[in-house]
């Protein structure tokens, strides 16, 4: 009897844990579809940077790993800030 109640405490729990597991990817899901491309951009050139960084403290002999990371960083920054100029100017010309 006591098992049984222990075994249904933990078969429970482990509905609990993959409904909580399933509502986290419901809402990571939603929260991707409503992200800009700028968003999604932004995401991905902290992601270059952190591995960048990574790259330079653990394995600095890695230079061309890192001028890589680098560049690709910097082509992803260019890319967003150029949307946003262009998100700009075209709010610009829909109030004249």
């Amino acid at each position: 009897m006591r098992q049984e109640r222990q075994r249904n405490v933990s078969q429970g729990n482990q509905q609990q844990g993959q409904q909580e597991q399933q509502s986290q990817q419901s809402q990571q899901s939603q929260q991707e579809q409503q992200a800009s491309p700028e968003q999604h951009l932004a995401q991905a050139v902290t992601d270059i940077r952190k591995v960048q960084s990574m790259m330079e403290l653990n394995y600095p002999d890695q230079g061309e790993a890192i001028r890589m990371l680098r560049e690709s960083g910097d082509i992803v920054w260019s890319e967003i800030r150029r949307m946003q100029q262009a998100q700009q100017q075209s709010q610009q010309q829909a109030q004249q």
